[in-house]
């Protein structure tokens, strides 16, 4: 609740307790003055007495359920900006546009130290050994889309729905931008069942004889606090829209 909300907030309920004392208070003086008349007024004086402190009561009432009702506005009001809030940072989440941070795994890729002695006119077949591929990256990547990965992240970089890694002769880009080796995954969800699934696809059994062979670099650490940053490129639809139809409903013969 801000504060300007909290300040009105306080001061209707200072208004409503006022109320209450006041028709508190009306009741009682009603009572008194009517017993201190009863011995000396009229039956007509007692019962216009007694017919304007009802009115003078019932007026009174009547605010006291007015402020009450605004009170439960100003309370209503906060809980849907709560709702909206929440599904805000939620849908901020899935897209990727927050940093996050949590339980998850770090694999950590880096080209062989012995690739420094291959130059461009080394064979292509044997110098691949000793490289990390995009394809190595897409790979783990999968797995971890797959065993359950909340946010993914790859040398800084927040895969979202749009990103790519892909190969531009000897260079990576990953969203589009150059990266260079060592290559860090980063990825939160359960470390256990992160690594399970990483340990079981086929391109961590290569990287594994790959590391022994040549001294390709491949690391899998669960951690208790991975961070991973927001997105930091623009996403642009040019051709999709929200569409107002109903799919489930369209897919009906």
């Amino acid at each position: 609740m801000s504060n300007e909300a909290r300040r009105q907030a306080i001061l209707v309920l200072t208004i409503v307790c006022f109320f209450i004392g006041l028709i508190t208070m009306v009741q009682w003086r009603t009572q008194a003055e009517i017993t201190r008349q009863t011995g000396t007024a009229s039956i007509d004086e007692l019962t216009s007495t007694l017919i304007q402190a009802e009115k003078s009561k019932d007026a009174l009432a009547s605010q006291l359920v007015e402020l009450q009702n605004q009170v439960n506005r100003y309370r209503d009001g906060e809980s849907a900006k709560h709702t909206v809030q929440q599904l805000l940072t939620q849908s901020q989440m899935a897209a990727g546009m927050v940093a996050v941070e949590g339980p998850g795994v770090v694999i950590t890729l880096d080209d062989s130290p012995l690739a420094r002695q291959f130059d461009e006119q080394s064979r292509k077949d044997i110098r691949n050994e000793y490289y990390i591929h995009d394809t190595y990256l897409r790979e783990l990547v999968n797995a971890l889309w797959m065993a359950g990965a909340e946010a993914v992240s790859v040398n800084q970089q927040r895969l979202v729905a749009n990103s790519e890694i892909f190969c531009g002769g000897t260079t990576i880009f990953i969203n589009r931008d150059y990266v260079t080796p060592p290559f860090v995954i980063r990825a939160v969800g359960d470390p256990k069942t992160l690594t399970a699934s990483l340990n079981m696809v086929l391109t961590s059994l290569l990287l594994k004889d790959l590391n022994q062979r040549f001294g390709v670099v491949f690391d899998i650490a669960p951690s208790d606090r991975v961070q991973i940053p927001e997105y930091r490129g623009d996403i642009q639809y040019q051709h999709a829209k929200i569409s107002t139809k109903d799919p489930a409903a369209e897919a009906k013969p």
